[in-house]
């Protein structure tokens, strides 16, 4: 039963009467707001209308109604609070665990990243050592040529000297068998110093045997035939020991460029991979940092429904005590009201 009822009831069964000591007595024990006034001033009037008993009835209606409310308000409140509290605890455990990823995320961004300045550092490094080893191999490349060059140089010359000494023997001997008597022309004799001197040199002993023999005799010539048998045996056997040291030279070259080609073919692998895992880093850091940001976010939009749930939370409760409070002074009136009534029902009735 609500004040309308007990408004209607009143305003049917009302009639002028004088404030009576119980209604005054009401009037002194009851808080002074807009409710007690109202409460009051509708008790007086049904009491003076005779409707006592009725007055009783709808007190205690009343009464139950509003404890009813407040048993009912009381249960939601905690079943609300609950809810809230639930919610509260796993948005605190939701932020504890972005809190805790974004710290092991920031660290795997570290750990990343110093990753990265290793591989970059070794990278550097392994492409500084293929330069160098390239080098190297061009290096032993371009002596091997000019060994070639030189040597070449040397079999030129060693070959044209021989055909020169092979030839004034061949005619040395050739006058010494025919024994004509002058033996020799002073024309093809000076050709023949000239020769010597050309391709041995003016010091050799060669040449100094044919300008400076004081006749070019038969014994001359065998001298000179056997000096010049000796250098001829002298060169082949320095081509024979070139070609033999040469063969050696050839073996250490072949074995300089093939080791460095194992390093180079090592190096190239040691490159590829340092490359493949640095690129393969850079994009873990990518993607991490991806994760990151999210989580950075997702953090903060956490954080942010926390602290909306524990406005929400204590705005909710606040307005459920102020409310509270308020349904709590109502049904003490009304109790109030009820034992006044019931303490001055004689009077009441008289």
């Amino acid at each position: 039963m609500t004040f309308k009822t007990l408004m209607v009831l009143l305003l049917v069964t009302m009639a002028v009467a004088t404030e009576s000591p119980a209604i005054e007595k009401l009037r002194n024990k009851l808080d002074q707001n807009e409710y007690n006034s109202q409460l009051v001033d509708l008790l007086e009037l049904s009491l003076a209308g005779g409707q006592l008993d009725r007055v009783f009835e709808l007190l205690q209606k009343m009464v139950d109604d509003l404890t009813g409310q407040i048993n009912a308000a009381n249960l939601d409140h905690a079943s609300r609070m609950a809810a809230f509290e639930s919610s509260i605890e796993q948005l605190e455990a939701n932020l504890a665990t972005l809190s805790s990823e974004v710290q092991t995320n920031n660290r795997k961004i570290g750990d990343i990243t110093q990753a990265i300045s290793t591989l970059t550092s070794t990278s550097v490094a392994v492409k500084k050592q293929l330069e160098t080893i390239n080098q190297r191999e061009e290096q032993i490349r371009d002596n091997r040529q000019r060994e070639i060059q030189v040597l070449e140089t040397k079999q030129s010359a060693g070959s044209r000297i021989l055909a020169a000494l092979e030839d004034i023997h061949d005619r040395l001997v050739k006058a010494v068998l025919s024994n004509t008597g002058s033996f020799l022309e002073e024309a093809e004799k000076k050709e023949m110093i000239k020769q010597v001197k050309k391709e041995l040199g003016r010091t050799h002993p060669l040449a100094l045997l044919l300008e400076f023999s004081s006749k070019f005799d038969e014994a001359t010539a065998k001298r000179a035939i056997e000096l010049i048998e000796q250098i001829i045996a002298s060169i082949k056997e320095g081509e024979v020991n070139r070609e033999s040291n040469q063969t050696a030279v050839e073996e250490n070259f072949n074995s300089l460029v093939n080791e460095v080609t194992v390093v180079r073919d090592k190096l190239q692998q040691d490159n590829q991979k340092t490359t493949s895992a640095l690129k393969n880093r850079q994009n873990d850091l990518k993607i991490t940092q991806r994760r990151n940001k999210q989580l950075e976010q997702n953090e903060a939009t956490t954080q942010q429904l926390l602290e909306t749930t524990r406005v929400q939370k204590d705005l909710y409760d606040s307005n459920f005590r102020s409310n509270a409070s308020k349904r709590e002074g109502q049904l003490n009136s009304l109790k109030t009201a009820l034992q006044i009534l019931r303490d001055n029902e004689q009077a009441l009735k008289k």
